[in-house]
């Protein structure tokens, strides 16, 4: 009977042995299965941050297009046309989470823009007064910082 008594213990202390083997296992798999997760949503973020970068200069070229149209009747359609396609751009940006950076009358913010000239003017030294290029965040983080002129 001793002997049969000490193979169950023996038995006892493997099996709570693969047991533990097997619960570390499965925990080792759910901190990879969430540091995956972790990895994929960075990896679609850059990605996002690229492609929208990509589309900036597209957009930005659209607007001096439009700004710089000639005011003739005969280029009012094409005027429409690419106030369309302006607008639907600007709403995908959206749809994505990009927010212009909001420059004219606001206190310079080096996180949030570049200084490309400080200039004597009216108002409160530190104030934006004219907006270079425009500046872009994507869920609250600057991708394209706006280049700025600024009051000494």
């Amino acid at each position: 009977m001793e002997e049969t008594n000490s193979e169950l213990e023996e038995f006892k202390q493997k099996a709570e042995e693969y047991l533990n083997n097997w619960k570390r296992t499965a925990a080792d798999f759910e901190n990879y299965k969430k540091r995956r997760d972790k990895e994929n949503q960075e990896l679609i973020q850059f990605a996002q941050e690229v492609t929208v970068v990509k589309m900036l200069p597209t957009l930005e070229s659209l607007e001096r297009a439009l700004k710089n149209s000639p005011q003739d009747q005969q280029f009012e359609t094409w005027s429409q046309g690419v106030i369309k396609i302006v607008q639907q751009l600007e709403k995908t940006l959206l749809e994505m989470g990009i927010e212009k950076i909001k420059t004219v009358g606001e206190r310079f913010d080096f996180q949030l823009h570049e200084a490309v000239e400080m200039t004597a003017g009216d108002g409160e030294s530190g104030t934006i007064i004219e907006e270079v290029q425009p500046g872009y965040k994507l869920n609250n983080k600057v991708i394209r910082p706006a280049k700025v002129k600024v009051v000494k």
